[in-house]
């Protein structure tokens, strides 16, 4: 078992010390693992000791000082998926030694594999609390093949000997109940946000791009695979004036057939490929629109930092996340089949709807008073999920065992 630890200078004290662990799949580039560091962050400048144990060590964020990192295994996160699962057991073998001789209360899990891991160390023996933290809607498996109909299958025998479910949406709540069971034993808590830190990279200079002050970008992060959609944003491009361009930030297996379909439209000179960045907000801030086009989230926090980035956000309807941060009238089980719904901060488009998401970024570059509003309006929503806010629900939970 590898083991390291960063020392930190000064501790806060706060009023009761807790000793926090917390399981993930990796540190890899994700939502999940962003709001995990910033969680743990909080918490560390609260004065509480922070363990994080990751299945498999791959760091794509920079590890907050004053965390004690364990990883259960050598194995690489971007291993054969059948091979993940049959190294599961070994790993709950190695969580458990860990646990037993520690003394190990409580373990919070974030994401699907993360959470199995701990679940099974319970059925080889240990008596800690387990919280499991599902980032993704369940009823996504349904369209992921044999690899979906297992975790389904895993899904539904384990999660009930959880002592704890927390789902960071409302809308991933109602889907996890629809497809899997209701139990007494869940809550929704959304995702921290440092909003003062983004705003701060918000600002920092851009030196590997030129933004030119004739021209209109729109941009839009994440993963570079099928389930994001990219390629409709693509399309939309060709349907859109000439002096707008678009930025891609991030990478992925999809990469290559985007760029293809870039020059089938014949825009290589408008869309941008940057890859993965450490700070995407400076980017952000600079662009007009951003855009979530996603066919399935969870909570997407790239919405949520746009918004802190004063960026208008368009956004496909999708399960889940969207709808819930644009729409404070918490109509979570509506969802648009066609064309597109000016919301209270920002814009919704029904998923795969190109004409929809033309007209949607047409609007909001044709008047520059709508624009205004919305990025102040959604500055203030986004504030409600500051990591101030977020962090005493979760402390809340983790503070018995």
């Amino acid at each position: 078992m590898k083991t390291f630890f960063i020392t930190r200078g000064v501790v806060v004290e706060s009023k009761r010390k807790l000793s926090i662990t917390f399981l993930i799949t990796s540190l890899c580039e994700g939502g999940a693992e962003r709001g995990l560091m910033t969680l743990s962050e909080y918490f560390i400048k609260e004065g509480h000791e922070i363990t994080i144990l990751s299945l498999a060590e791959n760091n794509f964020y920079t590890i907050p000082q004053g965390v004690k990192m364990v990883y259960l295994s050598k194995m690489n996160d971007n291993a054969w998926g059948f091979w993940k699962l049959l190294y599961m057991p070994y790993q709950a073998w190695r969580l458990k030694k860990y646990l037993v001789d520690r003394d190990v209360n409580v373990v919070q899990s974030h994401l699907f594999r993360a959470n199995f891991v701990n679940l099974i160390s319970t059925m080889m023996g240990t008596k800690h609390a387990v919280q499991v933290v599902n980032h993704s809607v369940v009823s996504r498996f349904f369209k992921e093949g044999f690899s979906g109909k297992i975790n389904l299958a895993l899904i539904r025998m384990l999660y009930p000997k959880a002592d704890l479910i927390v789902h960071i949406s409302k809308r991933m709540q109602s889907d996890f109940n629809k497809y899997c069971f209701r139990t007494r034993n869940e809550k929704v808590i959304y995702n921290p946000y440092n909003i003062e830190s983004i705003i701060e990279d918000s600002y920092e200079p851009i030196d590997d791009f030129m933004f030119e002050s004739h021209k209109r970008y729109l941009i839009t992060v994440g993963r570079l695979i099928p389930l994001k959609r990219f390629s409709d944003v693509i399309e939309a491009m060709d349907k859109l004036d000439s002096d707008v361009e678009l930025i891609l930030l991030g990478d992925g297996s999809e990469r290559d057939s985007l760029e293809v379909l870039v020059k089938r439209y014949a825009l290589e000179d408008r869309v941008h490929f940057l890859g993965q960045v450490k700070n995407p907000f400076k980017y952000i801030r600079k662009s007009n629109i951003f855009i979530l086009s996603s066919e399935v989230e969870g909570f997407p926090n790239v919405i949520i930092e746009s918004m802190l980035c004063e960026t208008i956000v368009i956004s496909s309807d999708c399960l889940s996340g969207p709808r819930e941060i644009l729409d404070s009238s918490l109509e979570i089980a509506k969802q648009l089949s066609d064309g597109v719904e000016i919301s209270e901060f920002g814009l919704l488009y029904s998923v795969g709807d190109v004409n929809g998401l033309v007209e949607a970024i047409n609007r909001v570059l044709s008047d520059k008073s709508l624009a205004y509003i919305y990025a102040q309006r959604a500055l203030e929503r986004a504030k409600h999920f500051s990591v101030k806010n977020i962090a005493k629900e979760y402390k809340e939970i983790l503070s018995y065992g």
